[in-house]
């Protein structure tokens, strides 16, 4: 939102902007914001901008439009290209990552259950755990889970880690 009102301020000054609408667009790694702006020049004539904000990059503006009204005037308006990793997640739909997030989280709960069968805990245990904790995390975050949710998950599974083994000492 920052990027989109200096990018406004600096190119059209002494308009006053006001926030329309403000809605996601895109996928995966792709997500964008697009943001509805309108305006009224000194003379009382009227501008709309709609911008395209990276979600993941929010100094990177992906898409300009800025039309002014009476007479109809385009002012400014190109789109960037995008990025290879962009195009890339375009493609994945968001059950991709959601299945990826529920692949990750049953991998730990059965390497959970096997350590809890073989009544030890080695350092490898605590590497891999770390791991598929570590891509559930990150299927959460592009998937936009509530904070919530991420805070109950590590904290049962740290609960789980504590009470669940006998004896404090780790095995090489």
């Amino acid at each position: 939102m920052e990027t989109a009102r200096q990018y406004l301020n600096v190119n059209l000054p002494g308009v006053r902007w006001e926030l329309g609408k403000m809605m996601n667009a895109g996928e995966g790694l792709s997500k964008k914001w697009r943001l509805e702006f309108s305006g009224e020049k000194g003379d009382g004539r009227i501008i709309q901008a709609n911008l395209l904000v990276d979600r993941w990059r929010p100094e990177r503006l992906v898409g300009k439009f800025v039309m002014l009204f009476n007479p109809p005037q385009i002012l400014d308006g190109s789109w960037g290209n995008p990025s290879y990793l962009d195009r890339l997640s375009a493609k994945v739909p968001a059950t991709v990552f959601w299945l990826n997030g529920m692949i990750f989280l049953s991998l730990q709960c059965f390497w959970l259950y096997g350590m809890r069968r073989r009544g030890k805990f080695y350092r490898g245990d605590g590497i891999l755990l770390a791991l598929l904790g570590w891509g559930l995390m990150l299927d959460q975050l592009i998937l936009e889970v509530h904070p919530g949710f991420i805070v109950a998950y590590a904290l049962a599974l740290s609960f789980v880690g504590w009470t669940g083994f006998p004896g404090d000492k780790a095995h090489a």
